[in-house]
């Protein structure tokens, strides 16, 4: 009896050890992390993730540490563990371009779950042999054939918001009616599939509405942030897991559906659409067996597609419609662009290459992808120990490429770099390159639908600043959300006028 109380207490007596040693002695003393400057700890359970999980305002925490402490931070995650924030121009060049599969993504089974397993967080030889195959359906002549898509579901939205404003209703809130219209856009542009979110009920736009768009909950966030360092808190069967888990099925089956009716077509050789997953089957028919993609990664990237296809262009819209709101001057100077190009606003039915002559509307993509990129940092872990800077990285150190902090930077963007202002890209004097500013990454591992995207922005801005006038609602106050997307928060509302001329 006394031997087993006593292997008892020495195996208590080891937790704590071994917990004391994780929590307050190897971050501070053992680590060689501990010599990179950053804030102190909050919490020694938390450590920093309060002030993450808290900001809201438009100066994110890393880049108040970042204009502190240096380019490399250093901070504290759940138990103390150490985190590095690193915002240094050379450093991301090795991070995403000389060494960018010795920096990979951590494995998280529930972004995985909502993403699907394709592209994005496919590595080394499998992800180059994915990037090489997806990569001629991303040709610029493609997406040209895209855009008339473009305009006609943003056609839609347009009269819907044109509906509301006749009924009386001047405060509207975008956030839904944008983020449905880029899934519709996706799902057309996509698949050839008529999603209809805008104008019916559908499941996956209930679905990721679920996920994406859920009321500002600290409960929730948590989840989230905690979910990265103690996976297993994703399985406990609550409301929150619950429903993350509902939708991601609902999001998986008609990944899998979708994938299923495009091969019945190409069975029967009637598959001459000109979508994304259609370019790709009829592209994977005629490689080799050993470039192929297999059943299961074609549906894991049209998870990866309905995902980053919509929600990062939602996201960015939204961002421009509150800074045009914010600056009305701005807003009136993209108007004037677009009444020039399209007298008639009936007909605004832009070809690519017209809406990509539009050098203020170009500017006003650009300066809202700079200063409220939707991801603000993108996160690895490296696979061996490194140098980076002065300072001895040990593998598997947690390490966020702070994009963010990157294009806010005073050092490249002058003192005016926490403001919105399109006109400074038309300076020839700015000496910008592709690591000081980076919406869609740089590298191999850089967004392959960045040129989609952005056609998709410019048509969906354009219309909604050629038909309506944006202003704020006395009152209501915007912040950013930090998590799961840097979008706004609460919702997009806003004061919404018709355009007259």
């Amino acid at each position: 009896m006394l031997d087993s109380i006593s292997t008892v207490s020495l195996f208590l007596l080891g937790v704590i050890g071994w917990i004391t040693y994780k929590i307050f002695i190897w971050p501070y003393y053992v680590s060689p992390l501990g010599k990179i400057p950053g804030p102190p700890s909050d919490n020694p359970i938390f450590g920093n993730l309060h002030s993450l999980i808290k900001s809201g305002d438009f100066i994110e925490p890393q880049l108040r540490w970042v204009r502190k402490y240096g380019n490399i931070v250093k901070y504290n995650g759940l138990f103390n563990k150490p985190t590095l924030y690193v915002a240094d121009p050379k450093i991301v060049q090795e991070m995403t371009l000389s060494k960018s599969y010795d920096f990979v993504k951590p494995y998280n089974k529930f972004t995985i779950a909502l993403l699907g397993n394709g592209i994005v967080f496919a590595e080394g030889d499998v992800h180059k042999r994915q990037r090489k195959m997806m990569n001629p359906a991303f040709t610029y002549n493609n997406i040209k054939e895209m855009v008339p898509i473009f305009i006609r579901v943003s056609s839609t939205l347009k009269d819907l918001i044109e509906n509301e404003i006749s009924q009386g209703k001047s405060n509207i809130n975008l956030t839904p009616y944008i983020s449905k219209t880029t899934l519709d856009i996706i799902g057309l542009a996509g698949f050839s599939y008529e999603f209809n979110s805008l104008t019916s009920s559908n499941e996956l736009a209930t679905a990721y509405d679920s996920i994406l768009n859920f009321p500002p909950s600290t409960l929730r966030t948590g989840v989230i942030l905690l979910s990265n360092y103690v996976p297993f808190i994703r399985d406990i069967p609550v409301g929150i897991n619950l429903k993350f888990k509902n939708s991601c099925a609902v999001i998986s089956r008609v990944s899998k559906r979708l994938v299923e009716e495009k091969y019945k077509k190409a069975e029967n050789g009637e598959l001459k659409d000109k979508d994304l997953l259609s370019l790709l089957i009829n592209t994977n028919k005629i490689l080799p067996d050993e470039e192929k993609m297999t059943d299961e990664e074609l549906k894991n990237q049209i998870m990866t597609f309905l995902i980053a296809g919509h929600e990062t262009t939602n996201v960015t819209t939204c961002w421009a419609l509150y800074l045009l709101a914010q600056h009305p001057h701005e807003q009136d100077l993209l108007r004037e662009e677009l009444v020039k190009a399209f007298p008639d606003k009936s007909n605004f039915n832009p070809t690519f290459d017209e809406i990509n002559s539009l050098e203020h509307l170009n500017c006003v993509i650009k300066e809202t992808l700079r200063i409220r990129t939707p991801v603000p940092a993108v996160r690895r872990t490296n696979v061996k120990d490194e140098v980076l800077g002065k300072y001895f990285i040990p593998k598997n150190t947690e390490i966020f490429i702070g994009i963010s902090a990157l294009q806010k930077s005073t050092e490249i963007w002058g003192p005016t770099a926490d403001n919105f202002d399109p006109k400074r890209w038309l300076d020839p004097s700015l000496n910008v390159t592709n690591l000081d500013y980076m919406p869609f990454l740089n590298g191999p591992r850089s967004c392959i639908g960045n040129k989609l995207a952005l056609a998709e922005a410019k048509i969906l801005l354009g219309m909604l600043i050629r038909n309506f006038i944006f202003q704020p609602i006395e009152g209501f106050q915007i912040r950013k959300r930090p998590f799961p997307m840097a979008k706004p928060d609460p919702y997009l509302g806003l004061t919404v006028s018709v355009v007259k001329s």
